[in-house]
């Protein structure tokens, strides 16, 4: 079994990309160069899925480079159930099918720890892969570690992991028999019962008053050495330090021993002195943050309204004015800022509910008060989907009139179903007579053209030649106005469906 422990160094809180670069520098060189016996002169020995040895500082150089991104590096420690006589192997084949398994050409640099009983390696996955897409890690992802590694140990070492799951057993079950143990001691001595709770048996056996004294007295012991943790103080270079100093001479005394391995304090010391650090640090990004968001409700509350071409728009105004700066921004293909946009649409919105509340309502009553005007008194009744008075009820009894309004009836659908509308191209049919005309007339000067007719009619040749220009001069405008009319259609469609798409996107908020 491998365990695995992820985190991340990402641009939140105050600081941003600068403070995130900082702390990922940080974690390099702790991991190279923390103290322990297993530490080389000049650090650890640091490898990637490439090169068996990788210099820090270019490492270093490598994150001082990185760019405005989410995530800086990711940091990966694989500790596995029993030590792989290759490490580098074991890191190299995990890392390879995780990029695989994600689709991603993972960019990685690794160092072994064995300073500790439980060996371990260190991982710093950079927060964007050789192709420039950014890196996550999900709980998915962890599991897959866990399969990868156990993969390998299971090929490599199988006796030794078949021991180790051996004696993780056998721990298992030697824990398990020294609670099931103390649990017979604690219902011998009467603290337990298998079917009481011990704090229903506390409070039958031991009164209130004297447990809550006991509660009084923990609860003031521990602010007593809250109070003490807070006034502790540090030797460190020369000089004390407590929590009462400020997080810059904090920051500072920790660089300091940092680079000074001369000075190094006690771990102990230093555990109280990253302590006072990261409370510092917390406190001064709840402040941040206490004021941005003050700051964004102050701007919110002040400014209540949107700006254009010098007129200001609010949410008081009527509908009519709301809508016609829509209107105008479409047309001029102009847009607002977004927060600005946003508000016009909301504005508009509710506008709009406004305008339509209560119409079904209103509808519904004056539907009422008509039917009790003396034009419809209350005796009528519903027929067919309209009302009729008494006296075209009792006309309608006789099967005669009944037969006759039937068939009046049918007549009428009949002539509803004829539309009226004229669908004529009256320029089509023009053009199309205007042809006609000119063919007749080509015919008519073929056979004038005969010698015998000449003779005969000298001077009407002239005339059908006049004829003839005055059709091809009125076919000519007609085919120009056919055009003209083609031309303004398409120009008019083309409007009607860009006006249909600006309002599509303003009404679903996608304009702005």
């Amino acid at each position: 079994m491998i365990v695995v422990r992820h985190s991340y160094i990402g641009r939140r809180g105050s600081g941003g990309r600068v403070k995130a670069i900082g702390k990922a520098l940080a974690h390099v060189k702790y991991i190279q160069h923390r103290p322990g016996r297993d530490r080389e002169e000049g650090g650890r020995e640091l490898f990637s899925d490439s090169e068996d040895r990788v210099r820090g500082a270019e490492i270093r150089e490598e994150i001082r480079e990185v760019g405005n991104q989410k995530v800086v590096v990711h940091k990966l420690t694989l500790a596995p159930e029993i030590n792989p006589e290759d490490k580098k192997a074991f890191t190299r084949e995990v890392m390879d099918q995780l990029g695989q398994a994600k689709g991603l050409d993972l960019k990685w640099y690794a160092v072994a720890h064995d300073n500790t009983d439980h060996h371990h390696v260190h991982v710093v996955v950079m927060g964007k892969d050789r192709n420039g897409t950014d890196v996550k890690f999900d709980l998915k992802d962890i599991d897959r570690i866990k399969e990868y590694g156990d993969r390998f140990l299971e090929r490599e070492h199988p006796r030794e992991l078949e021991r180790a799951r051996q004696e993780r057993e056998r721990q298992r079950e030697a824990r398990r028999q020294e609670w099931e143990k103390n649990r017979q001691e604690r219902q011998r001595e009467g603290l337990e019962l298998p079917w009481m709770h011990k704090q229903i048996l506390r409070e039958q056996l031991e009164p209130y008053e004297k447990w809550r004294e006991k509660q009084d007295r923990k609860e003031d012991e521990q602010e007593r050495t809250r109070k003490e943790k807070e006034l502790e103080k540090i030797e460190a270079a020369g000089k004390q330090w407590s929590k009462a100093n400020t997080l810059e001479e904090l920051r500072e005394l920790n660089e300091r021993l940092w680079d000074n391995y001369d000075e190094r304090i006690s771990k102990p010391d230093y555990k109280k002195l990253g302590y006072w650090i990261k409370e510092k640090e917390r406190e001064v990004e709840r402040r941040l943050i206490e004021k941005e968001l003050e700051r964004d409700q102050r701007s919110q509350e002040q400014r209540d309204f949107i700006e254009y071409e010098g007129k200001q728009y609010s949410k008081k105004d009527p509908y009519k004015k709301l809508t016609k700066l829509a209107q105008e921004l479409r047309d001029k293909d102009e847009k607002l800022p977004y927060d600005d946009y946003q508000k016009l649409r909301g504005w508009i919105e509710d506008r709009d509910r406004n305008r339509w509340a209560g119409a079904l309502e209103k509808g519904l009553a004056d539907a009422k008060r008509e039917m009790v005007t003396p034009e419809r008194p209350r005796t009528t009744e519903p027929a067919g989907g309209r009302m009729i008075d008494p006296m075209q009820e009792h006309l309608m009894r006789n099967p005669v009139v009944g037969l006759f309004m039937i068939q009046a009836g049918l007549a009428a659908e009949l002539v509803r179903s004829i539309e009226l509308t004229e669908n004529r191209d009256r320029l089509k049919e023009g053009r199309e007579d205007l042809e006609k005309a000119r063919g007749d007339m080509d015919k008519k000067l073929a056979k004038q053209r005969e010698p015998e007719l000449e003779e005969l009619f000298p001077a009407r040749d002239e005339k059908l030649k006049e004829h003839r220009e005055k059709i091809d001069k009125g076919l000519s405008e007609t085919k120009e106005a056919e055009r003209r009319r083609e031309e303004q259609r398409r120009k008019d469609r083309e409007e009607r469906e860009r006006k249909d798409r600006d309002r599509d996107n303003f009404d679903r908020g996608g304009w702005w």
